[in-house]
């Protein structure tokens, strides 16, 4: 007995799917989007800029205006692509990193997302405690600024400009985010 062929069906469903598929993106996108982002100068905590430059040539990234469970997200500039993680530490010290990553720079999603607790990489999904934001570590691990260029001002950490332009080079494949 031979098989009758089924008509084919109109896919009329697709576009108010693919519209409905936009939307909720666009939704997410809203919903998660950092709020009080204030470029230059880093990201906003209370109203106030968690980071400003003074006028020696220093970002300073003010302990005050940080808090122990919140990364701040700090883009030193609109023309810099360079972006530094820093958190109040447990001794009321600023503690600040490269926000990038030691293994897989290099590669679009070499940075970071906070996720609780924890610090995750977006390429490789390695998470780690945001308590050790600024210890030196192997692997997948935000990369540390040099000694040279960083400097405590009391509780306050003040990061030389000039010195911090050299590790623009590895900002320069990490993807928008």
């Amino acid at each position: 007995m031979g098989r009758t062929k089924k008509p084919k069906r109109e896919k009329r469903f697709l576009l108010p799917l693919a519209a409905g598929i936009m939307v909720a993106l666009a939704l997410i996108v809203v919903v998660f989007i950092p709020k009080g982002v204030d470029k230059p100068g880093g990201t906003k905590a209370s109203g106030n800029a968690v980071a400003e430059t003074d006028g020696e040539g220093n970002l300073v990234i003010y302990a005050d205006r940080l808090s122990s469970d919140q990364v701040s997200f700090i883009r030193i500039s609109e023309d810099s692509r360079i972006e530094l993680l820093a958190r109040l530490g447990d001794d009321g010290m600023v503690k600040a990193a490269l926000g990038t990553c030691q293994s897989c720079n290099g590669s679009p999603g070499a940075y970071y997302t906070q996720e609780g607790n924890e610090l995750r990489c977006n390429n490789c999904g390695l998470t780690f405690p945001i308590s050790v934001l600024d210890s030196p570590g192997g692997g997948c691990h935000p990369i540390m600024p040099g000694e040279e260029i960083v400097r405590y001002e009391g509780s306050n950490l003040a990061i030389d400009l000039d010195g911090l332009s050299a590790y623009e080079v590895l900002f320069s494949r990490v993807a928008d985010h």
